[in-house]
């Protein structure tokens, strides 16, 4: 599918702001990939339609996460917004005919990330938390830089970052941020 076509599309099924936000999401997962060596259309088209299950009721994402059969944590049942990954990966299949299980794997996990991600993944996963478009929120000026020096450094950063917002906000921390924050820190001999 073209981009123009991706673009009309994901403008029917987004809200302005995160439509905003995901054109965000393609410029600066293009940039990275250009950077790091990664396949930039891959990346771009990753990083445009990577929410688009984002705007699904709440309410919905659990029962069509369901319905659909998608294995869901029990951390997802107690916060269905974190099903949007998933989802997403599922409706860039139907509804943009992606079929690239790389694309589609970056999609799924650019929320939480996952142990021993591929540069796709990472670059998706660190597109989404540094964008332009992003309010400022905690040392984002600094991850900023050290995506484009040493992504994993990235990856970790964003993490703990993610990590210490969930736990001093809330007691649903997902366990696939977890389990990928040890990995890293482990690869990295970071902490």
């Amino acid at each position: 599918m073209e981009r123009e076509e991706m673009l009309a599309k994901l403008k029917g099924k987004l809200n302005s702001k995160r439509y905003v936000h995901s054109v965000g999401v393609e410029y600066t997962a293009a940039c990275l990939a250009f950077k790091y060596g990664e396949d930039v259309k891959k990346a771009r088209v990753a990083g445009l339609i990577h929410d688009c299950a984002k705007c699904i009721p709440t309410d919905e994402k659990l029962k069509k996460a369901e319905k659909l059969r998608l294995p869901i944590s029990e951390c997802e049942r107690l916060s269905p917004d974190l099903l949007h990954g998933k989802l997403g990966a599922y409706y860039a299949k139907k509804w943009f005919g992606v079929t690239d299980p790389e694309i589609l794997s970056a999609i799924t996990y650019h929320t939480t990330g996952k142990p021993d991600m591929t540069l796709l993944e990472k670059i998706i996963f660190v597109a989404d938390y540094i964008e332009p478009n992003r309010k400022i929120i905690f040392e984002l000026p600094e991850i900023r830089k050290e995506a484009f020096e040493d992504i994993d450094k990235a990856v970790c950063h964003i993490l703990k970052n993610t990590l210490d917002y969930l736990d001093g906000k809330t007691n649903i921390i997902d366990d696939m941020t977890e389990k990928t924050y040890r990995f890293y820190i482990n690869q990295e001999g970071r902490e």
